[in-house]
C-alpha cells in the first residue's frame, strides 16, 4: 500500500506488523505425543511463564493444535522446552462410608512433565490480512483470517477466565 505524502508528520514510533507462524509439537517425556484436549494450553501457558525470556518476551496465540502464532520473530527458528505441569487430582474419603467423622483430604500432587518443541514455519504479512479485510483474496489470505481468529477467540476466552474469576471473588 504504497502513498504519497504519509509519514512526513507527526512522532515516529517503532511498530511490528508481522505474524509469524511457528508449529509446536507437545509430547510427553517419553516421546509420545500428547493428544488429550485442553492440556496443550496448560502447557503453552506455562511455556510463556516460565521461558519469557528465551522467548524474549514475545505474547502468542495458540490454536489448540500444532500451531503457534506470534507478533515479531522468534530469537531462534527452534526452541525445545521441558514443563511440568502439577495438578491436584480430586478428593477422597478416607475411612468407610459409615464413619461418622469423615475427613476430605486432597491426593499428593500429580505431576506431569512435557517437552514443547517450537519451530519457525512462516511470516504472514500484515499486508495479507490488510488485503482479507478488505475482501481481496491473496494467497495468504485465509492464514491471514485464520490468525486473527485464533488472536480473537484466545482473547476472548481469557477474558471469559477473568470476568468468572471477578464473579467468583464478588460472591
Amino acid at each position: 500500500m504504497a502513498r504519497r505524502g504519509t509519514g512526513t508528520k507527526g512522532q515516529k514510533i517503532p511498530l511490528l506488523t508481522n505474524h509469524f507462524k511457528v508449529n509446536v509439537a507437545l509430547l510427553y517425556e517419553d516421546g509420545r505425543p500428547v493428544e488429550a484436549k485442553g492440556v496443550g494450553r496448560k502447557v503453552l501457558d506455562k511455556v510463556q511463564q516460565t521461558y519469557s525470556s528465551e522467548l524474549s518476551g514475545k505474547e502468542f496465540a495458540y490454536d489448540g493444535e500444532k500451531s503457534l502464532f506470534t507478533i515479531g520473530q522468534l530469537p531462534l527458528n527452534k526452541h525445545e522446552f521441558t514443563v511440568v505441569l502439577e495438578e491436584v487430582t480430586s478428593a477422597r474419603l478416607l475411612g468407610s462410608p459409615n464413619d461418622t467423622d469423615r475427613k476430605r483430604m486432597r491426593r499428593p500432587y500429580n505431576s506431569k512433565t512435557f517437552i514443547v518443541q517450537i519451530n519457525f514455519a512462516a511470516k504472514i504479512p500484515m499486508q495479507a490480512i490488510a488485503s482479507a479485510l478488505k475482501g481481496v483474496e491473496t494467497e495468504s489470505s485465509q492464514e491471514a483470517l485464520r490468525v486473527l481468529d485464533i488472536i480473537l477467540r484466545q482473547h476472548a476466552a481469557k477474558q471469559y477466565v477473568l470476568m468468572n474469576t471477578i464473579l467468583t471473588l464478588q460472591d
